[in-house]
């Protein structure tokens, strides 16, 4: 069987304190001691694994995932940490106003600098509103999100499975893997 390896770049964003740290640690563990690293430049790279079969191919690709603090203090060094991503998870906290609103600025941002790369966008931290008012949410987060094209989970680490955190970087993998040219296989 052949065996084809493929490593991408995508880049984890959204303002500080949303969740995407303890989102990485669970998806795609870093190694150990990373966010002194992470305080010291602004961003931590660790990697999500996937295998996909395909007739007489077997394609592991291995997505390199940056996450880019969302610390004002970062701002301007944000864009060279964009450079050759392939695509963008947005996280958003549901119960942070402000965070849901950076939702465009967040993806636009991203492709600014690296074209008009897929985005997926998770809306984190749901257990922290009402029903009520996580129904209004979804409405007001689909209609931001339509120009952009971008898939939305709405999740809470602490009660989400592991499966259901993982969905959003799986899809966002298959979607830079159907991105990576003809000799891709389709997902």
């Amino acid at each position: 069987m052949k065996r084809r390896e493929l490593i991408k770049k995508a880049c984890l964003v959204g303002n500080s304190g949303v969740g995407k740290k303890t989102i990485a640690k669970i998806v795609a563990p870093f190694v150990k001691g990373i966010e002194r690293y992470t305080q010291t430049i602004g961003a931590a790279v660790t990697k999500y694994g996937l295998e996909f079969q395909y007739g007489d191919q077997i394609v592991r690709l291995m997505v390199m995932v940056w996450d880019v603090t969302g610390k004002e203090d970062y701002q301007r060094l944000q864009p060279a940490y964009y450079a050759g991503a392939e695509g963008v998870i947005v996280v958003a906290d549901a119960s942070f106003e402000d965070s849901i609103n950076a939702i465009p600025h967040w993806i636009v941002a991203a492709r600014n600098v690296a074209g008009d790369i897929p985005s997926v966008v998770i809306v984190n931290k749901t257990d922290l509103i009402t029903s009520d008012n996580l129904m209004k949410l979804q409405e007001r987060v689909k209609l931001l999100v339509k120009p952009f094209g971008s898939p939305i989970y709405f999740v809470d680490t602490e009660s989400s499975t592991k499966a259901q955190l993982k969905a959003p970087f799986h899809v966002l993998a298959k979607e830079i893997l159907m991105r990576s040219g003809p000799s891709a296989p389709e997902v």
